[in-house]
């Protein structure tokens, strides 16, 4: 049955239906209200709309359309009677009430895209006898963050020697690199990580990070702000090791207030992982004011030699109460002065290259980002389209190869 055939007519599943406004926490009328937005006339009036929901009338395939340009489940999801998972183990959603982050409607419809990649993941797993099983131990917030901090980033230098040696990796001499290791290393321990780049920019996504059980953390590209990344990157991880599930924002900045003792392990875990080495050199910093500078040459010295932020260096003192919250939060406003100038020239910078290719009759290309990839996800998707489980539309789909791209450029 060809799907898209505009002369057929659906009932909506109404116990999917339910469970999607449920997921997003939608009512009816929300719903209604957005399919109904900026529209001269309704779509559909509150009546129709009770109609087609209690299966008392169809829906064609043009209302279903719009239906899931909200959503974006597919066509069949909302048509279909296959029994949904108990919803606990069907979404992050359904699993917590609140979150560190505010997020809005195009970030849960992100981040449940993740969810549904994880059972996706799971299965092409157990196709190939896969076990992601945990290697680290777990741990509680009853044990010294710094301690723990310690012993992983012992783990992770065996590691990272071996993948040197392997030359799988490199030694980091960069933001951009060093970030791309940690990664790799935290791949060995059979977790999966995704970096998402926004490349839609429908909506400001809202969120930094999240980590979902049982072993997938995601990171939102900071093309500009490595270092913010990397800080996130941890903190998620820490996440991991506590086996607690999160979405987050602003970590990086995080001074505590009002936060829970699960956010204060992985921010302080974070903190002990990248300061290593130069714990004395911070410590032996007392209290940052006027008379010293705000010690701005001790945090320089401190960025050039960890990867540290000095947004992160500055909350680290708030944090251990080094420096007022006056003088805080003065210097952190002057921080993102700072970026937004910086951002500005960039654009000025850009706009001068555009027009200058226009004046030459060239055509300006800008290169959007490309998102460091999980190895380990693209080695699971390998085996199961070698082993015949997966066709190449999936493979296709799986590893975002383009329809003129030949897939032995990727797969070999």
């Amino acid at each position: 049955m060809d799907i898209n055939n505009e002369n057929l007519k659906f009932k909506i599943n109404p116990k999917r239906w339910r469970y999607v406004l449920e997921l997003y926490g939608f009512s009816d009328e929300a719903f209604l209200s957005l399919l109904n937005q900026n529209k001269k006339r309704k779509i559909l009036t509150f009546e129709e709309y009770n109609q087609i929901i209690e299966q008392k009338k169809d829906i064609n395939i043009a209302l279903l359309k719009k239906f899931d340009k909200i959503f974006e489940k597919g066509l069949t999801w909302y048509i279909s009677k296959r029994e949904l998972p108990e919803k606990r183990n069907s979404s992050i959603f359904f699993r917590k009430d609140s979150f560190n982050s505010d997020l809005n409607f195009e970030s849960k419809k992100l981040i449940e895209s993740y969810e549904e990649l994880k059972f996706e993941t799971q299965i092409l797993c157990k196709q190939i006898g896969f076990q992601s099983k945990k290697i680290l131990d777990e741990f509680s917030i009853s044990d010294d963050p710094k301690n723990i901090a310690k012993k992983i980033r012992e783990r992770f230098d065996d590691v990272e020697k071996n993948l040197i040696e392997k030359k799988i990796i490199k030694k980091a001499s960069n933001d951009r690199e060093y970030l791309q290791n940690l990664i790799r290393i935290i791949e060995q321990f059979n977790v999966f990580v995704f970096e998402f780049v926004d490349r839609k920019r429908k909506s400001e996504i809202s969120f930094s990070g999240f980590f979902m059980l049982p072993n997938i953390i995601v990171i939102r590209r900071q093309q500009k702000y490595l270092r913010r990344e990397i800080f996130t990157l941890l903190h998620e991880f820490a996440h991991y090791l506590l086996n607690i599930e999160e979405i987050d924002d602003n970590i990086e900045s995080n001074t505590f207030e009002n936060q829970s003792k699960v956010e204060k392990w992985c921010n302080n875990f974070t903190y002990e992982f990248l300061v290593r080495g130069f714990e004395q050199d911070f410590s032996k910093l007392k209290y940052a004011s006027v008379e010293n500078d705000f010690y701005k040459d001790e945090i320089n010295h401190l960025i050039a030699n960890t990867f540290l932020s000095e947004f992160a260096l500055y909350t680290r003192l708030k944090i251990e109460n080094k420096i007022s919250k006056i003088d805080y939060d003065e210097i952190k406003e002057d921080i993102i002065r700072n970026i937004r100038r910086k951002d500005e020239e960039q654009k000025i910078i850009m706009a001068r290259k555009k027009e200058k290719a226009k004046e030459l009759g060239k055509k300006f290309i800008m290169r959007g980002p490309k998102e460091i990839r999980s190895n380990l996800f693209e080695e699971i998707v390998k085996i199961n389209y070698f082993e015949g489980n997966i066709k190449e539309n999936k493979l296709r789909e799986y590893l975002k190869i383009k329809p003129n791209k030949s897939i032995e450029e990727v797969i070999y």
